[in-house]
């Protein structure tokens, strides 16, 4: 029989992840932990219910940055005022997250911490630039999220440690983005391909190129594309230009898709996003 635990403060919670580690784990939103709970496929020992802390629930804004609590759902980046000013393409990958039900349950942090290729907020979180900041009872530390991923649900968070707050740089008036996510099917759909870009464009040129792909690799895949920047393009050299990305991505065969279809569908969305931004 499992234990489940309600800590009132993160203290608590850092006190449970210490005392457990490999044993025990976090419960957030439930949206994908209770159905893995239900097939009796975890292999935890005991449970810390994280839900009520309300001190891991905010979206704030500084100087340069806005900071986002691993509690926060995706219906709450949705609705929030900072996230449309400063990074919409953030709240553009939260609404092809699952249901209206699963948005409004599922967490930030939970999509992030499970570590699946397919997770839609990740590709849009590391075109960003976005920063995790990691706690333990021994000290805090700050993780670039394109360094986070070691594979498929595999993180290199401690056992012992837990995710604090999300910190993203603010997009400035130069830099434009965009997520575009292609599934079976028009909602309710696992990524096939998903696609993030934060581009900084200046006189009908791209300054800078940061893309991240999502279900075509063990982890999120990150890129710089510096053959892009600095160069004018037509429609045609701009969609030659970016074919070289199915070589820069690592999809498998599985039931969704197969490994060829999505290298072509990264080009296509690739060259989807960048068409919408530049200035020819």
């Amino acid at each position: 029989m499992m234990k489940i635990y309600s800590p009132i403060s993160v203290s608590d919670v850092l006190e449970f992840l210490e005392k457990y580690k490999e044993e025990g784990c976090l419960l957030a939103g439930g949206t994908d932990l209770i159905v893995k709970y239900k097939e009796e496929s975890l292999p935890y020992v005991s449970m810390c219910d994280v839900g009520k802390i309300t001190t891991l629930k905010f979206i704030h804004e500084e100087q340069n940055s806005i900071k986002i609590g691993p509690l926060v759902t995706h219906a709450d980046i949705i609705e929030s005022s900072l996230i449309a000013a400063y990074m919409p393409m953030l709240a553009d990958a939260c609404k092809t997250v699952g249901s209206p039900q699963i948005r409004t349950r599922g967490t930030i942090g939970g999509n992030i911490g499970t570590a699946s290729p397919a997770g839609d907020t990740i590709p849009a979180l590391m075109a960003l630039g976005a920063k995790l900041k990691i706690a333990s009872i021994h000290g805090e530390r700050l993780v670039a999220m394109k360094d986070f991923f070691m594979g498929p649900g595999k993180t290199i968070l401690k056992a012992n440690e837990m995710i604090q707050e999300i910190i993203i740089p603010k997009m400035k008036k130069e830099d434009k983005g965009f997520y575009i996510k292609l599934g079976a099917r028009n909602a309710l759909a696992i990524s096939i391909v998903g696609v993030a870009g934060k581009i900084k464009c200046k006189h009908k040129t791209f300054e800078k190129v940061e893309v991240a792909f999502g279900s075509v690799g063990p982890t999120v895949i990150y890129k710089r594309l510096k053959s892009l920047e600095r160069k004018a393009f037509t429609k045609k050299e701009l969609w030659n230009e970016v074919q070289y990305i199915k070589d820069e991505v690592q999809p498998i065969n599985d039931v969704r898709a197969k490994a060829e279809y999505r290298k072509e569908m990264c080009v296509h969305l690739l060259y989807q996003g960048l068409d919408k931004i530049i200035e020819y």
